[in-house]
């Protein structure tokens, strides 16, 4: 008996379906006249803002005429489209030049597969600080090591996503997150008492934990489900060759290239650091804060650190090449550059789609009313204790599902949730850190993330099946087992803290 054909969509279309969906609900919810209302704080003033919610039917005469006027605007404002071109111009020069086999291939053998897999996600979870970075050039360089492992480069792409995406709550030092919970806590704490000081580094300890074993689970994840399901990889011309034997030229013209990223580094470091002769050149000095400074909207930093990370890539590739003679002229140069950008044009179609379907959904204001009616269901409720800490888990991450930016849903949810934890003598503090685990939960599965198209491209590049391509439901499935298990990871880490009652950060525990 034959076996029934699978029918499989191309992502591009299934987004252009999901846009015509989302107008049809718009324009449901614009006949019943669906509104709500929801107080939410303002970061600057640290005031409480009451806040009309409409949704707003894209199906009618004004909304058609935004479709067709904001598609240009739609597809050049999305997030991933320049950050990606700009990250692969330097992967693509230290991946052509020979660099990066080279330096993987000096490392793997002195490393078992199982650590490097732990080190991949870790890396993922600690690049989470420097936004876009992980997301357009750890992908990708994740992907190259496991070539270069004789794995599946397809498992080295999904552990750094997971490890980015999931891990976004976590890390080691304070940063830009920290600073954006700061402030709406702050706000919402001073609701029922004005004096209380949230602290910056109030979830420091648990995040320094969830880091960890974010990236031991995700490690297990990767080499227990991921690898075993994609099964052997085709290795094919284009790929590095296995067999090649690093040479003392390109060892040499390894160590040199290293020796000056690490004079670069070093050279960095000083522009970030502020009070020094000529430093601070990245910071926006005057944000009060130093993690402001450095992770602030207005950083410089924060706005050209994926240019600056490729830079890099671009330097220690090129140094390399000329030392072992890969890149003897400008040509070479540009051809590297090149490389990862050539096939491109599929991914841009799947940009386009993605980017109409990702800023109409936002131009709907359904996620926003969404989360402003679970926020409401959770005020009136008026839990406390546990099933406070659970139900405002799980009303999180279904929120995040609709809508993923942190920033956005905590300046909605804060002022609830906040008063609601103080009332039931937990802190402030360990109300943003049951936030950020929940946040950090379901980012990886939702095709409203607008770095989901990424992963969906990347899996792309190395799918080698002729007259197929990997669809939404591919990454989904590939996402779900992280999704599972660093879900319940997150949950037991927060239910942990809060039984056993030690300190989640620095002069900061669960009970007030």
């Amino acid at each position: 008996m034959k076996k029934k054909k699978e029918f499989r969509l191309h992502p591009a279309l299934v987004f252009l379906i999901l846009t015509l969906i989302i107008m049809i609900v718009s324009s449901i919810g614009g006949i019943l006249n669906l509104e709500t209302s929801y107080y939410s704080a303002n970061a600057v003033t640290g005031d409480l803002e009451t806040q009309r919610i409409v949704i707003n039917n894209l199906f009618n005469r004004t909304g058609i005429q935004y479709l067709i006027s904001n598609m240009l605007t739609n597809f050049l404002n999305f997030a991933p489209l320049g950050n990606l071109i700009i990250g692969l111009l330097g992967v693509g020069v230290a991946y052509k030049s020979g660099f990066l086999n080279s330096l993987f291939r000096m490392i793997s053998p002195k490393v078992s597969r199982k650590l490097i897999t732990f080190i991949v996600v870790l890396i993922g979870v600690l690049s989470s600080m420097f936004f876009e970075v992980g997301y357009v050039i750890i992908i990708p360089l994740a992907a190259i090591l496991f070539l270069n492992l004789g794995r599946h480069p397809s498992a080295g792409i999904c552990a750094a996503f997971a490890g980015i995406t999931f891990g976004y709550g976590a890390n080691i030092v304070v940063n830009g997150l920290d600073s954006t919970l700061l402030k709406y806590s702050k706000a919402s704490a001073a609701i029922l008492d004005s004096s209380y000081k949230v602290h910056l580094q109030g979830n420091i300890f648990l995040t320094i934990v969830c880091t960890i074993l974010i990236a031991y689970i995700g490690m297990l994840v990767t080499e227990k489900y991921i690898i075993p399901k994609l099964g052997r990889y085709n290795f094919d011309e284009e790929d590095p060759d296995r067999e090649h034997i690093i040479t003392k030229k390109e060892k040499k013209g390894v160590i040199i290239s290293l020796l000056v990223g690490i004079v670069i580094l070093m050279i960095l470091i000083y522009c970030i650091i502020p009070g020094l002769p000529l430093s601070g050149l990245f910071l926006y000095l005057k944000d009060n804060l130093y993690v402001d400074q450095l992770f602030g909207d207005n950083s410089y930093f924060k706005q050209g650190v994926v240019f600056l990370a490729s830079t890099f890539l671009v330097i220690e590739g090129l140094i390399y090449g000329l030392r072992v003679g890969t890149i003897k002229n400008s040509r070479d140069l540009v051809s590297g550059m090149n490389y990862y950008l050539k096939g491109f044009s599929s991914l841009l179609v799947l940009i386009f789609f993605a980017s109409q379907f990702c800023m109409i959904f936002k131009e709907t204001n359904i996620g926003i009313f969404i989360v402003a009616s679970l926020t409401e269901v959770l005020s009136n409720l008026q839990l406390t204790g546990i099933l406070l800490v659970v139900v405002s888990f799980i009303m999180i991450g279904i929120s995040t599902i609709f809508v993923p930016a942190a920033g956005t849903k905590w300046a909605i949810i804060a002022p609830v949730m906040v008063p609601l934890f103080m009332q039931s003598s937990l802190t402030p503090e360990f109300a943003s850190a049951v936030f950020r685990a929940a946040d950090s939960s379901l980012k990886g599965i939702t095709p409203l993330f607008t770095y989901f198209v990424i992963l969906i491209g990347f899996l792309q590049i190395y799918d080698k099946r002729k007259n197929d391509t990997v669809t939404i439901t591919d990454a989904m499935s590939l996402m779900a087992p992280y999704t599972i298990a660093l879900t319940i990871l997150w949950f037991i880490v927060i239910l942990g803290f809060y039984i056993v009652g030690i300190p989640i950060g620095i002069n900061t525990s669960v009970t007030l």
